[in-house]
């Protein structure tokens, strides 16, 4: 509506007192920034950021980038095809493969000759001839590679001497699994026999233990323990006769309960002493006897369980061995007779049979021989091939640049390099011109911000302002002495400083914009009652050339204003604010 964008608005036509400040406290950017607007130079500034902004040489680096790993992949992929046909030829040629047969040409000839060696072959054997395919270009050469190499590999396996071969080797393992297995059933068996025969030698067979067993369990062993039993029986009557004799009743008996004779209790109990002593003896006698009888039982069990068990081991591998035998007879074709061993048949039978491995597997080296040649010939086949097909991406990859998709990857590049170097002209271009006017325009303003500064801050020690052109630094300044204002004014100098700039700048005729008006929201903030008299003076000079809204919440320095403004003036108060209808005002 005004003509003017929102940032010069805020910087050059409604300046509160913060912004105004900020000319000498901001960044060095945002120093320029507010300085070329109020030089009327914020179009040029708004290119030369937009220019920047854009980061046109990241964009093009990121171009380059790009196009170069393009470049570097099909450099590095070429590297690679050159090393891989540099040690495929290495190896060709320590094949013996020389450099005239590394083409078409070449491998042709290689398949012709192998294709003749595998019809020979398969006609000499009787074997169907195999179907291979013709090879009139590179992907015929690995088609035939492929079916040859499968056609040598049938013939390997059906050849007829090969079959007879792996037959005979077949039949060699079951003869040495029969005489493993007949050995091991032989020693079993013979081993049986062994421990039967010690056992026979220390106890005797059978027969003869089962009858001593008999006599022990059925004679010596009841006997004895018949024995055992009278002997307890009659001890037990000396001993019941002794009890009866020690008692105060047996000293008074002096005739035998049994026969009625006169006896002298005395006499009595020395015999049957004697004789229970003699029973002591024999029974310990016999239960020695019985006892060695016991032993000598289990024992004969023991032995007659561990024969019977041999025995029935013994027959088991007796069987063992004759079926052994009988398998042996029937791969070796024979019969064997019980007078014949069949381990020295079945060696003789081995050796036949090496005999015959050894003629076959000469025919068959031969045959292999025949074989192992073609498939050479198919190696070297495919490491033409492979020289072939290095030598074709090679050139596929050579090709790529002169492809249109790359013609045109090139032209946009080159378009985006042409764009920098113009957007690099015009950003040199804009930039000079900025700084050009920026210091013609700087030097028509230095007197009147000099002249503004002098009248406010009224400093003897450096009573002039200027702005570099070139770093938009505020320099406070002496004759031929100078320094930078930031960094020894007071805050209240640094105010006067900056409304200086501002005020110089906005009220130039050359520089500054054309609205006829401007806006001072709260400009005394931080200033004495001295410099609020100052500001007022200068403030009645700007209304020369300005329109002044000025908006104050000092008393003081509305009194100064009422009394140094000598235009025409109007007073507004603003009171009781809300929310919902901002202020009352009051025109004075």
């Amino acid at each position: 509506m005004l003509g003017i964008e929102l940032p010069d608005y805020m910087s050059c036509v409604h300046l509160h007192q913060e912004v105004i400040s900020a000319l000498l406290v901001e960044t060095p950017g945002e120093r320029k920034n507010a300085l070329d607007r109020l030089m009327g130079l914020a179009p040029l500034r708004n290119l030369l950021d937009g220019i920047h902004g854009s980061r046109i040489s990241e964009q093009l680096r990121d171009i380059d980038n790009q196009f170069g790993g393009i470049e570097t992949q099909l450099e590095a992929g070429m590297q690679v095809k050159r090393s891989d046909l540099e040690r495929a030829t290495k190896d060709a040629g320590e094949h013996g493969i020389v450099q005239d047969e590394l083409s078409l040409g070449g491998g042709k000839k290689h398949i012709g000759a192998i294709k003749d060696q595998i019809q020979k072959f398969a006609g000499d054997y009787g074997l169907p001839a195999p179907d291979l395919p013709e090879c009139k270009d590179l992907e015929d050469m690995e088609s035939f590679i492929d079916a040859a190499t499968a056609a040598v590999r049938k013939l390997r396996n059906e050849q007829p001497d090969m079959a007879h071969q792996q037959h005979m080797l077949r039949r060699k393992k079951e003869l040495g699994t029969l005489k493993v297995n007949y050995e091991g059933k032989k020693e079993t068996l013979q081993d049986l026999r062994t421990k039967t025969e010690k056992l026979t030698n220390s106890y005797g067979d059978l027969p003869e233990l089962k009858d001593r067993l008999k006599k022990v369990e059925k004679g010596l062993l009841p006997e004895a323990r018949n024995r055992q039993n009278e002997i307890s029986n009659r001890a037990g009557v000396i001993r019941e006769a002794l009890k009866l004799l020690g008692s105060p009743q047996g000293k008074s008996i002096n005739r035998c309960p049994v026969c009625e004779q006169t006896i002298s209790p005395e006499d009595v109990r020395r015999h049957l002493e004697k004789w229970q002593e003699e029973m002591k003896d024999k029974l310990a006698s016999t239960e020695a006897e019985i006892k060695k009888l016991e032993e000598e039982e289990t024992n004969l069990k023991k032995v007659i369980s561990q024969l019977r068990q041999l025995q029935s081991q013994t027959q088991i591998a007796a069987k063992d061995v004759s079926e052994s035998t009988k398998a042996i007879a029937d791969a070796l074709k024979v019969e064997i007779s019980e007078s014949q061993d069949p381990l020295t048949l079945l060696s003789k039978g081995m050796a036949d049979l090496e005999d015959e491995l050894e003629k076959v597997g000469k025919v068959v080296e031969q045959s292999n021989a025949r074989l192992n040649s073609m498939e050479d010939g198919l190696a070297d086949v495919r490491r033409i091939n492979t020289i072939l097909r290095i030598q074709r991406d090679m050139e596929e990859l050579s090709k790529i640049k002169e492809t249109n998709e790359y013609e045109q990857v090139a032209k946009a590049r080159k378009s985006a390099h042409d764009f920098a170097d113009l957007s690099e002209s015009i950003y040199e271009a804009v930039q000079t011109v900025l700084q050009r006017n920026a210091k013609s325009r700087i030097a028509s303003t230095r007197d009147a911000i000099s002249s503004i500064f002098r009248e406010l801050a009224q400093r003897s020690d450096f009573p002039d302002l200027r702005i570099d052109p070139v770093s938009y630094e505020v320099i406070a300044v002496r004759g031929d002495k100078s320094e930078i204002a930031q960094r020894f004014l007071n805050k209240g100098d640094i105010n006067c400083a900056a409304l200086s700039i501002f005020l110089a700048l906005a009220t130039s005729k050359d520089l500054s914009h054309n609205l006829g008006f401007m806006i001072l929201d709260d400009p005394s903030q931080t200033l004495d009652s001295t410099h609020n008299e100052r500001l007022a003076g200068v403030l009645d000079h700007v209304l020369g050339n300005r329109q002044l809204i000025i908006a104050t919440s000092e008393e003081n320095f509305a009194k100064e204003l009422r009394n140094s403004l000598t235009k025409k003036k109007q007073v507004y108060f603003m009171r009781d604010w809300s929310d919902d209808t901002g202020p009352k005002v009051e025109i004075e």
